[in-house]
């Protein structure tokens, strides 16, 4: 059972094969969740218990606009998994190789550019006014914690192709390895850097600091031991696998933005409305919801390269009946977990935070509809993005971003915090849902034909 489930899968049967990837990286990515868990619900009380309820939504808020920057790898990093996952199943190494080169190549250079950018616009930026902050002493330390976070950041962007490459050729195990003990690290850290009552430039720097070690030891065992033949090289970089690369990726690239711009700007626009103090309570509440997806958190990125997999060699049937019941365990998975949390959410966020933070019921409430809209769109965005499927998906999402915009400003100041998450929720019952049940249904009976053709 052990060699089953943590082993290195050599199995002839490619169905046999392909699910137990799914399977190994689910168990160990679950195992990394537990830490996770562990590491977050450790690191609330000593992090909000020293920087305060304004410090700690600063920092919240910081990291929101650092998932902004992930949109300048340009859908790069989404792109490699469905092109190297594609081309593992089509038995091409020497194509694995160009992506991966062509990849690390990408990012390295966008990295570089970001860095120039954010110098030049730096000085005109008023972190004070951005973040809604009114304490003396957070005031003077958010400039140089984003400056430290966007740093580190930065050096991190090529360093995200590693676990790309793990997911994509189905040994997401092992990428789960590191992850775990980037937790364990970073909590190591933060209990010291909480023992120091350190500021937030501290803070990141230990946080942060911690996942750049951790990645860069990831990947100098990935390409030094582990796939040396995957190293990246000048001469392995290949135009058209990059002009193959880059349509892929920029399909990724217009949706990332849609849902960056419908998820993150949650907090600021509550930072900007009413304060950076109440952050606090819309965040915990949003990441103890986050919870009831967890199925279709862990097992997305295995599925999406078992997907991309199995549709490069034509196994259509294989790809439709994985993908109606990883659509219906999730759903019934999140309907119980939802149905709980609404009971539990108020006094556990209370106890969660020390006392500090109450959600207001009519967020609870919101956040259980998101709850089941995420488990449905999560199931359905894996299938296509596996197959490299968008079109559709960014024009549907694009009415659904602008009007989620527009109604989280209209009920934020009416229904307080609880109008961020509602206005998402409208918008994406009205213009996603729908949608993309057709889209999918489209997709599959699309291969379908494709695989009957080939077999005529």
């Amino acid at each position: 059972m052990l060699r089953l489930l943590f082993g290195e899968v050599r199995s002839g049967d490619l169905r046999r094969r392909r699910l137990l990837a799914v399977i190994q990286g689910a168990v160990t990515s679950l195992g990394g969740k537990l830490v996770g868990v562990l590491v977050s619900f450790l690191s609330v009380p000593l992090t909000i218990g020293y920087l305060g309820s304004e410090r700690y939504g600063a920092w919240i808020t910081m990291a929101s606009l650092l998932a902004w920057l992930q949109l300048t790898d340009f859908g790069v990093g989404n792109g490699l998994t469905t092109a190297v996952s594609t081309a593992y199943g089509q038995d091409r190494p020497d194509l694995v190789r160009k992506h991966v080169a062509n990849a690390m190549a990408m990012l390295t250079v966008v990295a570089a550019l970001t860095g120039v950018i954010a110098t030049v616009v730096w000085p005109f930026i008023n972190w004070n006014s951005l973040f809604g902050l009114t304490d003396p002493s957070a005031q003077a330390e958010i400039g140089p914690a984003v400056a430290v976070a966007l740093v580190i950041f930065l050096l991190q962007f090529p360093l995200s192709v590693p676990n790309r490459i793990y997911g994509a050729t189905q040994e997401g195990r092992i990428g789960n390895y590191w992850v775990i003990i980037g937790s364990i690290l970073s909590l190591a850290s933060l209990l010291m850097v909480s023992q120091t009552k350190g500021g937030l430039v501290l803070l990141v720097l230990a946080i942060s600091g911690t996942w750049l070690l951790v990645n860069i030891v990831n990947a100098i065992w990935l390409f030094g031991w582990h796939k040396p033949d995957l190293a990246p090289s000048l001469r392995d970089i290949d135009l058209p696998a990059l002009r193959a690369l880059c349509d892929i990726g920029g399909k990724f690239f217009l949706i990332q933005i849609m849902a960056l711009v419908t998820m993150q700007t949650d907090t600021l626009v509550i930072s900007h409305f009413l304060g950076a103090a109440q952050v606090p309570s819309y965040s915990l509440t949003y990441r103890l919801f986050n919870y009831t997806t967890l199925p279709q958190s862990i097992v997305f990125s295995y599925l999406w390269a078992a997907y991309s997999e199995a549709i490069a060699r034509n196994d259509t049937a294989w790809v439709r009946r994985t993908f109606h019941i990883n659509l219906a365990a999730g759903l019934g998975f999140t309907t119980l977990a939802m149905i709980v949390l609404v009971w539990i959410a108020q006094p556990f966020v209370h106890w969660w935070s020390g006392g500090r933070v109450t959600p207001p019921s009519n967020l609870v409430h919101w956040m259980a509809a998101w709850s089941l809209i995420s488990a449905c769109t999560s199931s359905m965005a894996c299938l296509l993005a596996a197959a490299a499927h968008l079109k559709a998906q960014t024009i549907y999402s694009a009415f659904a971003t602008v009007a989620n915009i527009v109604l989280s400003v209209m009920l934020v100041e009416r229904w307080g915090v609880a109008g961020v998450i509602a206005g998402t929720v409208i918008a994406y019952l009205v213009f996603v849902c729908g949608p993309m049940v057709i889209d999918c249904e489209f997709l599959l009976k699309r291969l379908t034909r494709q695989n009957l053709s080939r077999a005529g």
